[in-house]
């Protein structure tokens, strides 16, 4: 399994959003209790909003298909703090590509909470949750921000489309 996710993550650092979605669809119909995949085809899925092409997006509907594997993950993974993090967080940034955006993105903060009273040691997902909630103190997020960083560069240090955004944006130093 984790040789061809490598195989995609390659994909993915070419763009080959066709040949990225293809394999990560037949991965997934295959195993699509397996969290690994679940997490990277639904990153996938959100990174194309920016990525890829507009006939790209339309041509796989990527709004159903960004719903279809959110839903998905609910229905399999709410229990594991990583999933409330990644589908949080990806939800608070483009809440509009879900729905009904007010309730999804108040939601996302909820699920980034949740992420960090499953893991309260977690400090990546301490500082996304403080960052996006505590506008007044801002000596605590600039804290978390310190204490994160190593552990940003380690977490998010594999390849594909996840880990780049992730160490890109979550490393704030």
């Amino acid at each position: 399994m984790e040789l061809l996710l490598n195989d995609i993550f390659e994909l993915e650092d070419r763009n080959e959003f066709e040949k990225v979605y293809t394999s990560y669809q037949n991965i997934y119909n295959k195993t699509n209790l397996n969290y690994d995949i679940w997490k990277h085809f639904y990153f996938f899925l959100w990174s194309c909003i920016e990525e890829a092409s507009n006939e790209f997006q339309e041509k796989i509907n990527l709004r159903k298909e960004l719903e279809d594997k959110f839903n998905d993950g609910k229905q399999h993974f709410s229990n594991l703090a990583d999933f409330n993090f990644i589908a949080g967080y990806t939800i608070t940034i483009f809440p509009y590509e879900y729905g009904d955006y007010e309730d999804l993105g108040d939601e996302g903060v909820v699920m980034l909470l949740k992420a960090t009273m499953i893991e309260p040691k977690n400090l990546i997902y301490k500082m996304v949750y403080l960052g996006g909630t505590l506008s007044d103190d801002k000596n605590i997020y600039d804290k978390a921000v310190i204490n994160a960083a190593p552990l940003v560069l380690k977490e998010f240090s594999g390849k594909g489309f996840l880990n780049r955004y992730f160490k890109e944006v979550l490393y704030r130093i």
